[in-house]
């Protein structure tokens, strides 16, 4: 990268447009930048970081401070580089965030924006740009500041920096973060592991806290020694211990359980037998009771079945008479039906001789209907011809518009070609403008500034207007003041000659003049003059002189004003009004132009945002015509297939014609109407004659067999009848309760209660019996059995030993649980320490290693990686440090480690070869230190170039610190940066030092004034 062109304007100390045009050193690539403290020298350098990567070339500045303070809101301020790569010149421009000139208001708020003109692209995306141009170079910011701009003290920092710092300096040039975050993966996962080995030893210890144990020495002492081996061995042997005293314990209170069981079982059953007793006494009273009650029951069933008897005797009585009456009626209506029956059959053999000749009839139809067909065949054909006409027409009308269609589009497509030609055109006007704009805005802003100048030097004048009016008007007040004085003055004087001349004698000299004649004595005139009025009318001349001369002065001072300003725009100031009225019009039309070109780039630019549209409308059109194009072939097949259709159609309704036998359609459907009416009226007279004489059998048959199942049923009801009476009389002897058995009928709730009592008795003296038997069974089966008191006694002594037992068992219980739980606590975490003591073994020293540990002398693995390339950096950098100090001295990684554990393996020492010793940096002169520095960023940028493939980097800027160099140092420093020069680098060195003004020829010049700097090149 090589810097071709430097525009600056309202940047920095610079109030004005400022080019540096750095062609012109294709002589002597190696230039000096000179000027006093504070001019801008800086800036330059500032301009060149802030185009290509909108940052400065130091840390103390910031974008929102570019803008120059000697500016005004109506300055924009501006950088353009235009800088060569390879072959190719590429341009960029940058505005940063501001308050500028206004299109249609006097200011605006400008915001951030970048035009980068890479060939015939411009980009004006500030990320882009930014990305577009770091790809470019090959350099990040941070690179570029190292092998471009080696800014003030920047070097010196980094010679006697620690190895902290360095690694910190040489992670953002190097990008070696992979490996410092490789280094944190490491620490991470080894503190993970060992957060983990120590939440496994406290939970072993806590573990350990859960045995519940009495005295035992030696668990005891194998859980201080955290042997947990032998933990688990005694765990073990206790917990098998405790495990068959919970046995016994289970056991004992097992037997007493049952033994209470036993007890309670005889008392409960002694108090049963004699409840039981009791018990049976009442049932015995309630038996009489009970059997009242069933013998009523009895009589009552009885009864019942009698009553319901003598009823069905008397409902298949009525039955009977019923059949016999219905056997009458059958009677009387068969004989009717027969003789109907007769006149029906008579009616449907007349029918029948004329339904059989229907088959002929039907023939004669079919027939009919064939010949109807070939006219309705006829018919479509015809209309089917009609619709092909039809079809045809509107395909060959059709046709003619898809070739109308395909014209217009044709034409469209002609007219979009031209179009995406005019916006091709366009794109390369627009390219043109983006240049002619940058021009204007130039020339808007020279205006600007002059016709500010301008206002200044006519604002100047019309206060001298006012400052010559106050001039005059002083000048009288100091004339009136100094002729008051005078007056005074001389009154005052004449008044002290009067007291004289009072006080003259003749003869007797006079004290003013000598005299001895008096011919002429002084006399009083006026009024008097005291000293004081005198005084104070002194005072007023004497303020009025003061007046009149701080006037004099403002005259002077703005008359300078005028005549430098005017000097430096090249007008007199008389012509200064016209001059400004002429700038401010050109300012006017140099805006109306900008507006004009922005209006037209605007336009242009919405007419280039239009090709992709015009482009898919192409497309489109283009598919359009395929499809009219492939519409137009398909109707041509389609009316060939039509005209094919109509005269295969036209053949068949020819044969067609020949066959027909009638003259229209519509005798044939009359024919077919008649003859059809005489079939339907046939059929219908056949199935009524038939339905009627089948309705008149079916009638018959089911009266006829109606009669039969009546008088069959007749028969059967009577013998049903005699068997019911024998049967109610058997029952009613049987029964013994004679005529009256209906008294014995029970109403229905008093049977209810009835059997109630009897089932309640019933189910009382069953359940009494079976608990007596099993009283009785137990009692018989247990031996020793005593007095319910004496039970009692021993249920007593049992439930007061069953507590302390259930308390020993549940301390068993509870000790063997909690130490079985603890053994399995304990096996799981030595099972899973074995894993994580592995892993943390390996993760630990794997961290410690890369994060640098007493074996590496406290070298991380990154800066392990960074000692490589800053041992590059070192050979490289003592090629130069050699030659600037006629082979003295020369940098090395520095051996011996430093005191305590912080990083280690980037520090230098300096090998003196005068002593035969290593040294350190920070004993080296000022001199020695800045060539040290100088030799140390050369280097530096060689490993950079380097390391990024070779980036072509054709440009360094060096800022101060030759000061420091005495004069062959200062020879030997200038050698090695021409050295550079002579391979093609363009090397600029800012300093204050005047020897370097004799010894480089080609400068840049920085002038600082109270109205802005001003820098420009001798070469």
């Amino acid at each position: 990268m090589r810097p071709l062109r430097l525009v600056m304007n309202a940047f920095g100390p610079y109030k004005n447009k400022v080019e540096i045009d750095f062609t012109q050193f294709t002589q002597s690539s190696l230039f000096l930048v000179s000027g006093p403290t504070g001019a801008g020298k800086t800036t330059i350098f500032d301009a060149i970081a802030y185009a290509l990567f909108d940052s400065a070339s130091g840390d103390a500045r910031g974008k929102d401070t570019f803008k120059s303070d000697h500016a005004t809101d109506l300055d924009l301020c501006y950088v353009e580089l235009e800088f060569e790569l390879g072959k190719k010149t590429y341009k960029v421009r940058r505005e940063p965030e501001q308050t500028g000139p206004g299109t249609r208001t006097k200011t605006k708020q400008v915001k951030s924006s970048v035009e980068f003109h890479n060939e015939d692209s411009v980009t004006t995306k500030i990320a882009e740009a930014n990305q577009e141009i770091q790809e470019l170079i090959g350099l990040t910011y941070d690179q570029f500041r190292q092998i471009v701009m080696l800014p003030q003290g920047a070097f010196k920092k980094m010679l006697e920096s620690n190895s902290r710092e360095k690694e910190a300096i040489f992670r953002n040039i190097f990008e070696t973060g992979i490996y410092e975050r490789f280094q944190e993966e490491l620490k991470k996962k080894a503190k993970e592991l060992a957060d983990q080995r120590k939440e496994y030893e406290l939970a072993l210890q806590e573990a350990f806290k859960r045995i519940a144990y009495e005295e035992n020495e030696t668990l005891d002492k194998a859980i201080e020694q955290f042997d947990v081996k032998t933990v688990l061995s005694k765990l073990d042997q206790l917990i098998q211990t405790e495990t068959e005293e919970l046995k016994a314990a289970k056991t004992k209170l097992s037997h007493l359980q049952d033994e209470k069981v036993r007890q309670t079982k005889l008392i409960e059953m002694l108090t049963k037998q004699k409840a039981l007793q009791r018990e049976k006494g009442e049932l015995d009273e309630k038996e009489e009771k009970v059997t009242q009650y069933k013998t009523q029951l009895d009589q009552h069933k009885k009864a019942e079945a009698l009553v319901k008897a003598q009823k069905n005797v008397e409902e298949t009585h009525a039955e009977k008479e019923a059949n016999q009456k219905r056997i009458m009626e059958l009677t009387e209506k068969i004989q009717q039906v027969e003789n109907d029956l007769a006149t029906v059959e008579e009616r449907y053999q007349a029918v029948s001789k004329d339904y059989a000749k229907l088959d002929d009839i039907r023939k004669e139809i079919q027939d009919l209907n064939d010949e109807l067909n070939r006219f309705e065949t006829i018919k479509e054909q015809n209309e089917r011809l009609t619709a092909l006409d039809k079809e045809a027409k509107e395909t060959e009308t059709e046709n003619k518009q898809l070739a109308e269609q395909q014209k217009e589009l044709n034409t469209r497509l002609e007219d979009l070609k031209e179009t995406l030609q005019e916006i091709t055109k366009t794109r390369e006007e627009l390219t043109a403008d983006y240049k002619v704009l940058s021009t204007k805005k130039d020339e808007q802003s020279q205006l600007n500034q002059r016709l500010n100048a301008l206002t200044e030097v006519c604002q100047w004048r019309e206060q001298g207007v006012e400052l010559k009016q106050d001039f005059q008007k002083a000048e009288r007040q100091l004339k009136e003041a100094r002729n008051d004085w005078q007056t005074a003055k001389s009154a005052y004087f004449g008044q002290l000659s009067v007291v004289l001349a009072g006080e003259l004698l003749e003869g007797e000299p006079c004290p003013v003049c000598g005299s001895k004649e008096h011919p002429e004595k002084a006399h009083a005139k006026g009024e008097d003059v005291t000293k004081e009025q005198v005084a104070e009318l002194e005072a007023k001349k004497e303020t009025a002189e003061t007046s009149y001369n701080r006037l004099v002065s403002q005259s002077e001072h703005l008359f300078a004003q005028v005549s430098e300003r005017c000097e430096a725009l090249s007008v007199s100031p008389e012509d200064a009004k016209t001059e400004k009225e002429y700038v401010a019009r050109k300012t006017d039309e140099a805006t109306e132009t900008i507006t004009a070109l922005q209006t037209e780039i605007e336009k242009k630019e919405k007419t280039v945002k239009q090709e992709a549209a015009y482009t898919k409308q192409l497309n489109d059109v283009e598919k359009q015509e395929r499809e009219t194009s492939e519409a137009l072939s398909k109707n041509m097949s389609k009316i060939e297939n039509i005209e094919t259709r109509t005269k295969e159609i036209r053949t068949e309704i020819a044969g067609l014609e020949e066959k027909l036998a009638y003259e229209s359609k519509e005798h044939v459907q009359e024919l077919i109407q008649t003859k059809e009416k005489a079939i339907k009226e046939t059929e219908k007279q056949e199935k009524t004659v038939r339905e009627e004489l089948n309705t008149l059998k079916n009638t018959l048959a089911t009266s006829e067999t109606e009669l039969n199942l009546t008088e069959k049923r007749v028969g059967e009801l009577s013998e049903k009848e005699e068997n019911l009476e024998e049967m109610f009389k058997e029952q009613l002897e049987a029964s013994e309760l004679a005529e009256t058995f209906a008294e014995y009928v029970l109403e229905e709730k008093i049977v209810s209660e009835m059997q109630e009592a009897i089932q309640t008795y019933g189910e009382a003296r069953a359940v009494h019996q079976s608990a007596e038997k099993e009283v009785n069974d137990f009692l018989e089966k247990t031996d020793d059995v005593q007095t319910k008191e004496e039970h009692e006694t021993r249920l007593s002594e049992i439930e007061a030993a069953l507590p302390e037992w259930e308390e020993k068992r549940d301390a068993y219980v509870r000790v063997t649980s909690q130490n079985t739980e603890a053994q399995k606590t304990i096996q799981q975490y030595q099972k899973q320490s074995e894993h994580i003591e592995a892993d943390y073994q390996l993760y630990g020293e794997l961290s410690r290693m890369a994060n640098g540990a007493k074996e590496t002398d406290y070298v991380s693995f990154e800066r392990y990686v960074l000692g490589i390339y800053f041992e590059e950096i070192l050979e490289a950098a003592n090629i130069r440090l050699a030659q600037m100090t006629n082979n003295r001295y020369e940098m090395h990684k520095k051996i011996e480690k430093a005191k305590g554990a912080g990083p280690q393996g980037l520090d230098i020492d300096v090998f003196d070869h005068h002593t035969g010793k290593p040294r350190g940096v920070n004993t080296l002169s000022g001199g020695e230190t800045f060539k040290a520095s100088l030799a140390l960023a050369l280097g530096l940028s060689d490993v950079i170039q380097s390391q990024n493939g070779g980036v072509s980097v054709d440009t360094l800027f060096v800022d101060e610190g030759f000061g420091t160099l005495d004069s062959d140092s200062l020879d030997n420093a200038i050698q090695t940066l021409l050295d550079l020069h002579e391979r093609g680098r363009l090397v600029g060195i800012i300093s204050h030092v005047e020897e370097l003004k004799t010894r480089i020829q080609s400068h840049i010049i920085v002038e600082k004034k109270s109205s802005g700097s001003h820098a420009y090149i001798q070469a």
